[in-house]
């Protein structure tokens, strides 16, 4: 795991004496997912940086990694699991000098050329260059787990882990990448928490699309999808079959993720899915497993305990930070400056202190991240199939529900949850889906864009959504495939990446192993979400390996209590922040609407926590990283930095 950066001079573009500097302080840039050193390599047209995080061949495995005569260099984000199967095959071919996985790509590469991404298992993005045929390719990994950006301008085709390279590529004192909002990028947050590929949050700054790949010659540029989340193929198989090709399934793809130079452990929640991957990896590493999680002030707001009793089962060496009040506080601001993008997921703060944590001991945790996706675990699932039956309600019963809609009151939380799920049963399957994803409803959101944002009040995310989601087939295999192509890159791993890699510290995913994902795409609904219950198959195969209650428990994760923190301990930096709202003074954000929001929500009329933390993360990025506060950004970066450099330690 690490961070790349570099460019590409298109067609004429002179190449600088000053482009081996340039590409030294994007990799600089990038330290922060790369703490064990930096390379930097240049020559005519092309530069590449690398800042490198040491997990395999810890002392070969320098990057910029070249092929036998140098003609072909490649730099990589990410791991290659099945390297050691390719090696063997390019072996009697090809001449190893490391034993690092990345120098597979180069050999790869000159014999299938870009077919060799369908070979090719693991989490990754990189960029490689061939110099005889004057080629530059950059590919992500299938689902999406490492990003990459890209920026033109100027003749230069610029590319790297995160925007903030592209920005250090300028001379200092000079403009480097656009720093321009994109407006569709605050209805994406304010509505479901992220930017989606391939849009970034900046104008003139895109994502690669998760497995995609790009390729720019002399002819020009071609960009191809070499993978999608497969369509459903549902099996007729019973449960003893779908069991029994789950398990060895399951175990390869923790096994594939265990190989590493360095100390290895495990992020456990407390719920199912890090639960099952603590199994494997007890039964197959036959030792004790190094477990971290996170516990607040206020124990009904984590899983702490759950956590703590599962370790406990498996013998493992836990560790769980507790977080008060006043810490929590504290890290905040500093996590959410961190972000050099639009996101505004509420877990990605405890996510990103657990793994600072974590840190301290290890330099790799295997997680649960994809059991939600894979067998059917959010709650949105369980909530548009409820609606799907209720489908023909109508009559007397929708006037029921119609006439409880209009006396409820138009404050407190339950009588709004109440509304909701009223609303779930009026409308589509498909609505009850959306509006669970959504951070906040449209009407709220129309009221808060001010007049750079017109436009955006005539935009229906909520309606591109439902069409998004509507199609022939099971409405259950529609909504998996939709948070495989969307939520799942756009949220969950941009967490992930971003919690994780601004500590040094490598997440590997098993349960999104894209072997075990497609191997998914063909079970029966009924392996998945069975009497009202999601993840009934590994519930089933967990049987008998742990205790009951663990089965039994609710979802909860990583929880945050954003309507307590906005209403104390965040108020004064709401107030801050958001009383004085820079988004709002450029015109952005309405200040009136925000004021409202801050004034229901201390009044208890009703719950803006997730909108708030949105608004609240929004703010921040906006300062620092849009009108490049740069006190803000050298405070946040220093404290980073700090807890990076002890955690290194």
């Amino acid at each position: 795991m690490c961070g790349i950066a570099g460019f590409l001079r298109l067609g004429s573009a002179t190449p600088s004496s000053a482009d081996a500097d340039a590409a030294r302080r994007m990799g600089e840039a990038l330290a922060h997912r790369g703490p064990d050193g930096r390379r930097v390599w240049s020559d005519g047209r092309i530069a590449f940086a690398h800042a490198r995080l040491s997990i395999i061949d810890l002392e070969g495995g320098w990057q910029p990694i070249a092929n036998e005569d140098a003609s072909v260099r490649v730099v990589l984000n990410g791991e290659i699991y099945n390297h050691r199967a390719l090696r063997a095959e390019l072996a009697p071919r090809h001449k190893f000098t490391t034993r690092s996985d990345t120098e597979v790509l180069v050999h790869l590469w000159e014999e299938e050329g870009e077919r060799m991404l369908e070979r090719v298992h693991g989490m990754f993005a990189f960029a490689l260059w061939d110099a005889r045929r004057q080629v530059l390719l950059l590919a992500r990994d299938r689902l999406g787990k490492k990003p990459l950006y890209l920026e033109e301008r100027d003749g230069v085709l610029a590319f790297a882990s995160e925007p903030r390279a592209l920005f250090a590529r300028a001379e200092p004192g000079r403009e480097g990448a656009q720093r321009e909002l994109d407006p569709l990028a605050l209805d994406d947050v304010l509505s479901q928490r992220y930017v989606d590929a391939p849009r970034s949050g900046f104008c003139g700054i895109e994502q690669l699309e998760p497995g995609s790949w790009l390729r720019i010659d002399a002819r020009g540029r071609e960009r191809r999808r070499y993978w999608s989340p497969p369509p459903p193929t549902p099996r007729a198989i019973d449960d003893a079959t779908a069991l029994a090709e789950f398990g060895p399934r399951f175990d390869a793809a923790v096994a594939c993720r265990l190989e590493s130079d360095v100390p290895l452990g495990l992020l456990l929640s407390g719920g199912i899915d890090s639960c099952a991957v603590l199994d494997s990896m007890s039964r197959q590493l036959g030792r004790a497993v190094r477990t971290f999680t996170v516990a607040f002030s206020r124990g009904e707001e984590s899983e702490a305990e759950h956590a703590r009793a599962t370790a406990q089962h498996f013998g493992a060496e836990h560790t769980v930070f507790d977080l008060d009040e006043p810490t929590m506080l504290d890290e905040v601001e500093r996590v959410l400056a961190q972000v050099d993008v639009p996101f505004a997921d509420p877990s990605h703060l405890p996510t990103a202190l657990v793994c600072r944590l974590a840190r301290t001991q290890v330099t790799v945790c295997l997680t649960g991240d994809g059991g939600d996706e894979l067998f059917g675990g959010y709650t949105r699932y369980r909530q548009a199939l409820a609606r799907a039956e209720h489908a023909n309600a109508s009559g007397a019963r929708a006037a029921v529900y119609r006439g409880v809609l209009a006396r409820l009151p138009n404050h407190g939380f339950k009588a709004w949850k109440l509304a909701r799920g009223l609303r779930d049963r009026l409308g589509t399957p498909e609505h009850a889906y959306v509006e669970h994803l959504a951070t906040a409803e449209r009407a709220l959101r129309v009221e808060l864009y001010g007049p750079r944002a017109l436009a955006l009040r005539a935009r229906d995310v909520e309606s591109e959504l439902e069409l998004d989601l509507c199609g022939e087939g099971d409405l259950e295999e529609r909504m998996v495939s939709f948070d495989l192509a969307h939520t799942l890159p756009g949220l969950i791993l941009t967490k992930a990446d971003r919690a994780s890699m601004a500590h040094g510290l490598e997440l590997r995913s098993p349960l999104l192993d894209h072997a075990l994902v497609e191997w998914s795409r063909t079970l029966p609904g009924r392996c998945r979400i069975r009497d009202g219950n999601g993840k009934w198959l590994l519930r089933r195969w967990l049987e008998g390996r742990v205790p009951a209650e663990v089965l039994q428990r609710k979802k909860r994760g990583f929880g945050t209590p954003l309507g307590r923190w906005f209403r104390r301990e965040l108020a004064p930096l709401s107030d801050g922040y958001l009383g004085a709202s820079r988004l709002a003074a450029d015109g952005w954000l309405e200040p009136r609407a925000i004021a409202t929001l801050l004034r229901e929500h201390r009044r208890r009329a009703r719950n803006h926590g997730e909108l708030l933390w949105a608004l609240l993360a929004l703010e921040i990025w906006y300062r620092n990283w849009v009108q490049r506060d740069a006190p803000a950004i050298a405070a946040a970066s220093a404290r980073s930095s700090a807890a990076a450099r002890a955690s290194h330690e």
